[in-house]
C-alpha cells in the first residue's frame, strides 16, 4: 500500500492543474485508492483499491461534466432527493454544478467516473445543434458499445507515454466526448448498429462455450458491457429470439447430437447441457421438437 500511495503522491504532484480543474478542490489523501489519468480536458478515475474519499463528500459538486460507468448495482448516488442505484453497462451523467454524494456501503463499487471539462463539452454540443443546454441531475442512459475501447486506448496511453502520447489523449479525448453526447442525446448511427451486432456475437461465442453452466441474463449483458435491459433487447433484435429463448435452443440441439450419439443417458446429456433435470430437459425437448428425448432415441432405433 505504501507504493500505491507513493504512486498517487507523484501523480498528483505532476497533475494537480489538471485534476482540479476537472473535480474541484480535492486533496491527494482522497485519492489515494484511486486509479487516475487526466488530459487537459479529460479524465477517467476508476476506484481501485477502496473508495475514492472525494466521492463520498456529502454535498459535493464538480466543474466539469461527470459521466459514471458502472459495472456492477453497487454505487448508489444521492442527488438533490433522488437516490440512484448504479446499473451494470449504465451511464450515470451529471452536470457541473449539481450536488451529490456517492452513499458509502461496505460493498466496493466498480465503476469508471469519466470527467469532461465544461467549456469543452458544450462546445463540442455545438456540433450538434444543441442550442438549449439544460442540465442533467443523475439521468441513466444506456451505455454505447463504442464507449469501452477508447477508454482503455485513454489509459493504455496514458500509462506508456509513449512520444506523442499527449497529442492521442486529446484525440481519444475528443471520441470519448462525442460517443458520450451522442448517448446522452440520443444521436445514433449505422455504425453503433454494426457495435451492437459484434457485442452480440461475442456474446453467442461465450454462450457456445459455456451453454453446459448456469448463466443469467446479467452475466451476459456483462460480456457485452450493456446494461441487462439494453442488452435484451439489443440481442432480441439481432437474433429474433430473447437472451434465455437462444440458451435454451442452443442446448437442446446439443442435446440432440448427444441423443443421436446413443451413448448417454437422458439424464445425464440433460446436465451435460445445462438443464437442471432431466425433468426440465425433457419438457423444454417436448415443447421444441413436439416428442420427447426417450421417444426421439427411439425413432433413431
Amino acid at each position: 500500500m505504501k507504493s500505491k500511495t507513493k504512486e498517487v503522491k507523484i501523480f498528483f504532484e505532476a497533475n494537480i492543474k489538471k485534476i482540479q480543474k476537472l473535480i474541484g478542490n480535492v486533496t491527494e489523501e482522497q485519492l489515494r485508492y484511486v486509479d487516475c489519468f487526466v488530459s487537459n480536458d479529460i479524465g477517467l478515475f476508476i476506484p481501485s483499491v477502496g473508495p475514492c474519499f472525494q466521492a463520498i463528500t456529502p454535498r459535493h459538486t464538480h466543474p466539469a461534466y461527470l459521466f459514471i460507468l458502472a459495472f456492477d448495482d453497487s454505487c448508489k448516488l444521492e442527488i438533490g432527493d433522488k437516490i440512484i442505484t448504479s446499473e451494470p453497462g449504465k451511464i450515470c451523467a451529471i452536470s457541473p454544478d449539481i450536488p451529490h454524494h456517492e452513499i458509502s456501503s461496505d460493498d466496493f463499487s466498480r465503476y469508471i467516473a469519466i470527467f469532461v471539462d465544461k467549456s469543452f463539452f458544450e462546445s463540442q454540443l455545438k456540433v450538434y445543434s444543441i442550442s438549449e443546454i439544460k442540465p442533467i441531475e443523475g439521468g441513466s442512459f444506456d451505455s454505447s458499445p463504442e464507449l469501452m475501447a477508447p477508454l482503455k486506448e485513454f489509459m493504455i496511453e496514458y500509462e506508456n507515454k509513449m512520444p506523442g502520447y499527449e497529442n492521442l489523449l486529446e484525440a481519444i479525448g475528443l471520441k470519448i466526448t462525442h460517443v458520450l453526447i451522442r448517448v446522452i442525446y440520443g444521436f445514433t448511427s449505422p455504425a453503433a448498429r454494426i457495435a451492437s451486432r459484434i457485442e452480440v456475437d461475442k456474446v453467442i461465442a461465450y454462450l457456445h462455450a459455456n451453454y453446459d453452466k448456469k448463466v443469467a441474463v446479467e452475466e451476459m449483458a456483462g460480456v457485452a458491457l450493456l446494461s441487462p435491459s439494453h442488452f435484451a433487447r439489443v440481442f432480441k433484435r439481432e437474433t429474433g429470439k430473447s437472451p434465455m429463448d437462444y440458451l435454451i435452443d442452443l442446448r437442446l440441439n446439443k442435446a440432440k447430437k448427444l441423443l443421436r450419439a446413443g451413448d448417454r443417458t437422458i439424464t445425464e446429456i440433460a446436465l451435460e447441457c445445462g438443464f437442471a433435470s432431466s425433468s426440465h430437459f425433457s419438457s423444454c425437448f417436448r415443447q421444441e421438437f413436439a416428442i420427447t428425448p426417450s421417444q426421439f432415441q427411439k425413432s433413431l432405433k
